[in-house]
């Protein structure tokens, strides 16, 4: 029996809201993370330092998921930890003469799961240089990177601070006379490190967050800093069931993995050299008189590691682009194919290529229910051509490819909703990144950008439903950002590869 009206918009509209769900975690690039919410919690330390103790004041900023899934990394971003010592709490802290000082901090965060726990080191937080006020207290704003936090069992993740250290490096003032304090004249040398050690007073609350991992009865909830319930119960070794399981299969305990600040190797580089051809229509002309010449070899065969992160200006957020996390895919370089070098001209032409994964975005729609979905990702050969024009101008690089992006795999609390097997930008995405020495050069790396203009998108839905504006109207048009950074490259010398893998870079701020 056809449907009524009425039952097939409400269809619709159900399926609307899962499809804006997954257009608020996609971009046009090898990562998507789930949605993120802000969290700040402000605790009380008392520190110790030699025979003394003291209070300081600690504030975390921090974004967490808002929603996990058993066995994938939850990422912490955008982390923040501000320090905040009072003028007492500074006196007989720092050496006599000290006007300025450097810090490095690091917290232990309890990471908890029903009944097991794992202490998370995020360590290595930075603090500029900060000059001490003459009156009034001392602010440290720290900033780093947390380690990525893996659960095998569903339920409820919280994350608790703990104890904190502090490495305070004082600077005196760079005008010390000669001989004072066994000085020489001139910029002054740094003294020793101080060493501050703090846990949470007593009474304070000191949880950061909860998320929810896996499909959860009930709503799933978000990262919070209010005070509550560690979570659930993970699966238990220990659990009492009844008489009659006593002689079945056990679960494990849930196993919590608080990661490493190291990034994992890049993908394995290609040891076939590119196949595909120059972009002739990307190709500027050389001026008159001076030719174009081919390299008799096709070109050097060289691999490199490219990340990033991609702006999308209708939904407000950054996104990452082939996660150095998960361990980035490379991409294949034959340089100098061609060139043309004249007087006060030199111009030389390159090509790349890179394939890269399918992508899995996790996150929650606007009725928290936990959406996924699968991109892939359809790229042209790069061409690059970098150009200097006079022999004491710098060298600009330009990077063109064009970018398909395809959604499928889609699934609403684990219900599938079906996008068809051909929902993707109508075209290809035009991308020409940009580089400038000496911020950026091909054979030592560097910074690029772009400026994106979004397709709209076609081939969305089934069952006579066009889903196409839902996701037009969420992704498409101009205004989007791309940043990358790109590795020094090695050489893929012939039958041996790379003397050492490329570096993989760290995501660009």
């Amino acid at each position: 029996m056809r449907p009524s009206l009425r039952a097939r918009r409400r269809t619709a509209r159900g399926a609307a809201v899962g499809v804006l769900a997954v257009v608020a975690g996609v971009l046009p690039g090898t990562g998507s993370q789930a949605r993120e919410n802000a969290v700040r919690a402000d605790i009380a330390y008392t520190c110790a330092s030699g025979e003394s103790t003291r209070q300081l004041d600690a504030t975390v900023f921090a974004r967490f998921p808002a929603h996990g899934t058993p066995g994938e990394p939850l990422r912490i971003e955008e982390l923040r930890l501000d320090v905040t010592l009072t003028r007492e709490a500074l006196a007989g802290l720092l050496p006599e003469g000290t006007t300025s000082l450097t810090s490095r901090a690091g917290l232990t965060v309890r990471v908890a799961q029903g009944g097991t726990a794992a202490d998370a080191a995020w360590d290595d937080l930075a603090a500029d240089e900060t000059q001490i006020p003459a009156t009034g207290g001392l602010a440290l704003a720290h900033r780093g990177t947390a380690p990525p936090v893996t659960v095998a069992h569903e339920g409820k993740v919280a994350f608790t601070a703990g104890a904190l250290t502090l490495d305070l490096a004082p600077r005196p003032a760079s005008s010390a006379p000669p001989g004072q304090d066994g000085q020489a004249g001139g910029p002054a040398a740094q003294q020793a490190p101080v060493q501050v050690s703090c846990r949470p007073s007593d009474g304070e609350e000191a949880l950061l967050a909860t998320v929810p991992v896996g499909d959860l009865d009930g709503e799933p909830g978000s990262p919070s800093a209010t005070p509550g319930s560690p979570g659930s119960p993970a699966p238990s070794a220990s659990g009492g069931g009844s008489d009659d399981e006593e002689d079945g299969p056990r679960q494990k305990k849930s196993v919590i993995d608080v990661g490493d600040a190291e990034l994992p190797p890049a993908e394995p580089c290609e040891t076939e050299r590119p196949t595909g051809e120059l972009d002739r229509s990307k190709l500027p002309a050389p001026p008159e008189g001076i030719p174009v010449k081919v390299n008799p070899t096709g070109g050097v065969h060289w691999c490199a590691v490219a990340v990033g992160v991609s702006n999308v200006r209708k939904l407000g957020g950054a996104m990452v682009v082939n996660d150095p996390r998960d361990g980035a895919t490379t991409v294949n370089l034959l340089t100098q194919k061609e060139w043309a070098v004249g007087p006060g001209y030199n111009q030389t032409r390159h090509l790349g290529e890179i394939d890269l994964p399918d992508s899995t975005a996790t996150f929650l729609d606007f009725d928290f229910m936990p959406v996924t979905a699968r991109i892939s990702f359809e790229t042209s050969p790069m061409t690059i051509v970098a150009v200097q024009r006079g022999s004491g101008s710098p060298n600009y690089t330009t990077v063109h490819m064009n970018l398909s992006l395809r959604m499928h795999d889609v699934k609403v609390n684990g219900e599938p909703l079906d996008v068809g097997p051909a929902c993707r930008t109508e075209r290809p995405i035009a991308v020409e990144l940009k580089g400038k020495q000496p911020e950026y050069e091909v054979l030592k790396g560097g910074v690029l950008r772009a400026q994106l203009d979004i397709p709209p998108f076609t081939g969305c839905g089934t069952g006579g439903e066009d889903l196409d504006p839902l996701f037009t109207a969420s992704i498409s048009g101009k205004g989007n950002y791309l940043n990358l950074v790109q590795s020094q490259p090695c050489n893929m010398r012939p039958n041996l590869g790379c003397a050492a893998p490329p570096k993989v870079p760290e995501l660009p701020e």
